[in-house]
């Protein structure tokens, strides 16, 4: 605890200044330790200037490709750093709020000019661009970076469900199939039935869990509503990682059942006069995405 009162202690200096979002995420995440890119990734000056100075798309895609195709053909595979290239995807998605669909699509964007880039005469190295090596394993680690109710700062929440919108926009996207992480977030905020204790109170709960959930109703409804899949562990030494909440008492499952049940969470949420205005306006833009899903109708 007394190291996240010294981290608070910094944050504070800076968290109500005139700086951007952005500015101040980054910041935030340097004192709190995300993992993010390194300080000299040619990966993320190669997606912020896309972002925020406006190179093209094919200009940008080729900054992160070619260092890539470079270590290929000289037969130095092992030396390419693709942690740092999805964590600079992943910390730039970080910047991003998840209302600016502009700049998630953007960044969507290039990530699928990467995975679709193929190698000119060296085709059969196209593979470590399609299958994303790698790639999960740095949405799970950087999903440990996790804000917690009484002790993070409401631009943490925001941070949090920017990524989770990032993860969500290329699941709804059929880029990358992250749906795993949907429940986790939809779980977290969802299926606890969350109350006051000595850490937190039940409405810091739902301020920082519901936004991350609700930008999954808004950028995979149309895949999470219709995804029926039984996660029921068949080895108990594998864990239950799609296991419901104290709230769900159905299996651990992706199906038409859970998703309305998580819209009636939603519901609920959007009518609790305790939560923040916030958290219940995006309840209920939440329940309205999943409202269209039910009939297809484009957002």
């Amino acid at each position: 605890m007394a190291r996240i009162e010294e981290q608070n202690k910094k944050i504070d200096e800076f968290i109500g200044g005139d700086q951007t979002d952005a500015i101040k995420i980054d910041r935030i995440a340097r004192i709190r330790g995300w993992l993010r890119p390194e300080d000299d990734s040619l990966f993320y000056s190669a997606i912020q200037d896309y972002l925020s100075v406006g190179i093209s798309l094919e200009e940008a895609a080729k900054r992160l490709c070619t260092p890539i195709e470079e270590k290929i053909n000289a037969q130095r595979l092992d030396d390419v750093n693709f942690m740092d290239l999805w964590y600079s995807f992943i910390h730039s998605a970080r910047l991003i709020h998840f209302r600016d669909d502009r700049k998630h699509k953007a960044l969507v964007d290039l990530f699928v000019a990467f995975k679709e880039h193929s190698i000119p005469n060296n085709e059969k190295y196209n593979y470590l661009f399609q299958s994303l090596s790698d790639f999960s394993m740095a949405c799970r680690e950087a999903y440990n970076d996790a804000p917690t109710p009484g002790t993070s700062f409401a631009l943490e929440s925001t941070s949090w469900a920017n990524m989770n919108y990032f993860y969500a926009m290329l699941t709804g996207r059929q880029v990358s199939d992250k749906s795993l992480f949907g429940l986790w977030a939809m779980r977290q905020a969802l299926e606890t039935p969350h109350a006051d204790d000595p850490q937190s109170t039940a409405v810091q709960k739902y301020d920082t869990y519901v936004p991350a959930a609700a930008v999954w109703a808004f950028g995979a409804f149309k895949v999470l509503a219709n995804k029926q899949e039984d996660l029921t562990p068949k080895d108990n030494k594998h864990g239950n990682p799609a296991k419901g909440g104290e709230l769900w008492k159905g299996k651990a499952e992706f199906s038409y059942e859970r998703w309305s049940f998580w819209k009636e969470r939603f519901a609920e949420i959007g009518k609790m006069d305790d939560v923040s205005g916030d958290a219940r306006n995006l309840a209920r833009d939440a329940v309205e995405s999943m409202e269209r899903a039910a009939t297809f109708e484009l957002i």
